[in-house]
């Protein structure tokens, strides 16, 4: 009945209107974007406490630099620097953006390291040797090589001081065939007269080895002197050297032990571990100086030394004859095998 009001039992559900409805959907939506907008906030928040230094992003790894491909690096930790985007500051900054470098640790400038790579054990290294001096191998002497000319079957021997029965003869003789020594303008040979340096130089050089030596200026020996060239070749062949006052003394006569020095230092005589023992056969071997005595024992061994007319007399400072510089300038070249061996009863034989 109308005008009569409802029975408590009634239930009135009238419909939303469209209005309604849509006024209640865009507020469900404000009330899930705020609480979106805050609970977001929040887990930011929270995040940031945990780790300050992490980011939404990582960078990517930049690759060497070709200048340092050859090198050992060690990758810096944290992020790499290059290029980023700013981001938000984390709250209670106030305003402003913080660039995505400076957050968390900072890298370590880039460039070449050092990597230090440890030993490992086990491995064998290499020996090592301690330091000694080398000691070189005794080398036995060579003689130098000389060229002896060869004899001249139209040489004559003709001189007229000079008999095939003299002691020197056939050493003079073979020496004069083959060019290497000659007489004076009146044709004689003048066996028994004594040699002086110079005339003994230009002896040798008829002989000469190699140049071992350098050249040496004597004050007693001009330039324009007549023997310089013979003195300064046999000076450096090693066959003659000066005094030690220097000087060479170009006109004095030569003895008969400076011959074997001569030639035991020129042709490179081997010297005997003792000498004495060759130097027992001269019953004047007191009178030859201690300094020399090795030298004169090597001439001697070598069947070089000649002495007449006794082979027991070395007589070391009598002046040298001419026979006798041939006789042992003959035996030395012998003994080096230029010149075959001549029997002679005045050859020392120790």
């Amino acid at each position: 009945m109308a005008g009569q009001p409802p029975s408590p039992g009634s239930d009135r559900r009238d419909p939303l209107s469209f209005d309604e409805l849509v006024a209640l959907i865009v507020a469900f939506l404000v009330i899930g974007a705020v609480l979106w907008w805050s609970l977001g906030r929040r887990a930011e928040t929270w995040l940031g406490q945990l780790s300050p230094g992490l980011t939404r992003s990582e960078a990517e790894p930049s690759p060497l630099d070709p200048a340092q491909r050859d090198t050992v690096e060690v990758a810096p930790v944290g992020p790499t620097a290059g290029p980023t985007t700013p981001s938000p500051l984390p709250p209670g900054t106030v305003g402003g953006t913080v660039d995505r470098t400076t957050v968390g640790v900072s890298p370590a400038p880039r460039g070449p390291r050092t990597v230090i790579i440890p030993a490992v054990p086990g491995l064998p290294r290499a020996a090592e040797s301690e330091a000694s001096p080398a000691v070189p191998s005794p080398s036995p002497q060579v003689a130098p090589q000389v060229v002896v000319p060869s004899p001249s079957p139209e040489a004559a021997v003709n001189f007229p001081d000079l008999s095939p029965n003299y002691w020197a003869y056939p050493f003079i003789a073979e020496l004069a065939r083959r060019g290497m020594i000659s007489g004076f303008e009146d044709g004689s040979f003048r066996p028994d007269q004594p040699v002086t340096r110079t005339q003994y130089a230009t002896l040798v050089g008829e002989v000469l080895p190699d140049v071992r030596q350098e050249s040496q200026a004597f004050p007693d020996v001009p330039v324009n002197f007549w023997g310089k060239p013979a003195i300064d070749e046999a000076v450096k062949s090693g066959f003659l050297r000066g005094y030690p006052d220097t000087s060479f003394q170009p006109n004095q006569p030569i003895s008969r032990m400076e011959v074997l020095l001569s030639l035991v230092n020129g042709f490179q005589l081997p010297k005997p571990a003792d000498p004495a023992a060759p130097l027992q056969v001269f019953q004047d071997r007191d009178q030859i100086p201690e300094w020399a005595r090795p030298a004169v024992a090597a001439a001697t061994q070598a069947n070089v030394a000649v002495s007449h007319p006794n082979v027991n007399q070395f007589n070391p400072n009598q002046p040298a004859t001419r026979a006798e510089v041939a006789a042992m300038l003959y035996q030395a070249l012998t003994t080096t095998g230029q010149l075959p061996p001549i029997q002679s009863n005045y050859i020392v034989r120790p």
